[in-house]
């Protein structure tokens, strides 16, 4: 009687659902994906590979560097949603858009952050001169802190938009759908293009490719600003809800993030981010490691690579749409992608060839498209979910949370592979498979280390968080409709 039931309410929720806006600003609203993927995966493919094997810092420095890394990220992400839901600036007192000119502020700082990390003196040679080390740990550390602060704001606020401006579970899975088709595209692009520019070996080159990164940025944010842009209606909303909080004080930050983190459902979903961000985005950084040295090509050849894999992925968003139509339930696709992943990792610890490696991360995208596609929508059930239990919509706060564990598992990842180069092996400032051959005291073992780093680990990571998830959350279909309905009812 209960599934029923539940049937019943789903159903009445998707007759009463009316969508509140055109394909056109859903598409720009998800092209938001495509800008950020254009960005963060040019800085994933490319920057930790910079630093360790092109200019040679020493990589337990190069790890240490995204330690600290992520311990800003531990107050920047966090903090900066619980200011972003603090402050009320200027326009919104006067004209009542709240994230649209924070999402301005940030774009420009953020994409010249990014160029200004491969901006390093040329003359700075760890492997010439040690002493060396140290400046180039700082500019490193300082800059991607730069980039990440950015990166926060933006994501932050572009990110809050998305329950408050999509409200009808149907429109937020299109929203999605566009967002993961255009995000896909965003990294074909960015495995394509800036490695077009790169020359192995030759750390000039890096800037080109990273000032190449910054322009094209710019006129892609163009095609996203019709979708973040706060209309009238959700304006409405922001002055429907400062009236009813009018008058109340906001928790401090401490037991803000208590709350945050008390939330078993958020925690799971996290968690589940957290592993398939770590298993995509390490395979991802293991690329040009992949393209140099166990395939023994130039770094053009990251392409092909990486383009197999977002083919796959892209093919895959209409099997993705239609399970996740057919099945209505979140949940489920999720455990579907996360341990879909998990198998599709298996062949790359054996697979040898451009051909075997293309072929294999092709099958791995299709898998990775599930967890893309359902991402949003998921965190979207989970925040309407907390929004009935306490009343109020203060989702920058969870969204700062869910940036942190991005950056925890970039920490992961460098951590992982500066671990794995030191035990087997691998060489500083070897930029091609000769020089490590000729270096390293154990040639096989490093490139062995390469497939360590590259599947074994993430395929064991993303295993664990998968299994967290599938114990821990427990937003039903049933669940969530019936949050809908009492929403409509608080007026969130």
């Amino acid at each position: 009687m209960k599934g029923k039931k539940g049937d019943k309410i789903d159903m009445e929720t998707k007759e009463k659902e009316v969508y509140e806006h055109s394909k056109f600003i859903m598409a720009s609203y998800g092209s938001r994906e495509m800008f950020g993927q254009w960005i963060t995966a040019a800085f994933g493919f490319s920057v930790f590979f910079f630093y360790e094997a092109v200019i040679g810092l020493n990589v337990m420095l190069a790890a240490l560097a995204y330690v600290l890394y992520s311990v800003w990220n531990a107050i920047n992400d966090p903090l900066i949603g619980y200011i972003m839901e603090r402050i009320h600036m200027p326009w919104e007192k006067k004209w009542g858009i709240k994230r649209f000119p924070w999402i301005l502020i940030a774009v420009v700082p953020w994409l010249l952050s990014f160029l200004l990390i491969f901006l390093i003196p040329i003359e700075w040679d760890p492997t010439v001169d040690p002493s060396y080390n140290l400046p180039v740990f700082a500019w490193y550390l300082f800059t991607i802190c730069l980039y990440d602060t950015c990166n926060t704001l933006f994501d932050v606020n572009v990110l809050s938009l998305y329950p408050d401006k999509f409200k009808g579970l149907n429109e937020r899975r299109t929203v999605q759908g566009f967002g993961t088709i255009l995000g896909i595209i965003g990294l074909v692009l960015a495995a394509i293009i800036p490695p077009m520019f790169i020359v192995t070996g030759v750390k000039e080159t890096y800037r080109t490719s990273a000032s190449v990164t910054m322009g094209l940025g710019l006129f892609i944010f163009l095609l996203v600003i019709p979708g973040i842009w706060e209309g009238k209606k959700i304006r409405e909303r922001y002055q429907q809800r400062r009236e009813m909080q009018k008058g109340e004080k906001m928790e401090p930050f401490l037991k803000t993030t208590k709350i945050a983190i008390s939330d078993k459902n958020f925690r799971a979903k996290v968690i589940l981010f957290f592993g398939y961000q770590v298993g995509a985005v390490m395979l991802q950084y293991s690329a040009f490691y992949i393209s140099t040295y166990l395939l023994d090509e130039e770094a053009g050849a990251v392409t092909l690579l990486l383009g197999s894999m977002l083919i796959g992925a892209l093919i895959s968003v209409p099997l993705w749409v239609f399970i996740s139509n057919k099945v209505n339930d979140n949940r489920k696709v999720s455990l579907i992608g996360g341990f879909g992943m998990v198998i599709s990792f298996i062949p790359l610890i054996f697979v040898t060839g451009i051909l075997g490696w293309m072929i294999c991360l092709m099958i791995f995208g299709l898998a990775l498209g599930g967890q893309w596609f359902t991402d949003n929508p998921t965190l979207g059930d989970v925040l309407d979910d907390i929004a009935v239990k306490t009343g109020k919509r203060q989702q920058a706060i969870y969204y700062g949370f869910q940036s942190f564990f991005i950056r925890l598992g970039y920490s992961t990842i460098a951590v992982t592979i500066a671990i794995v180069h030191t035990l087997t092996g691998f060489v500083e400032g070897a930029p091609s498979l000769a020089q490590l051959v000729a270096q390293s005291p154990t040639p096989d073992l490093a490139l062995f280390g390469i497939r360590i780093h590259a599947a074994i680990v993430p395929a064991i990571i993303i295993f664990i968080c998968t299994l967290i998830f599938w114990k821990y959350y427990k937003l039903t279909p049933e669940k969530v409709a019936a949050n809908k309905e009492k929403l409509k009812e608080l007026g969130l």
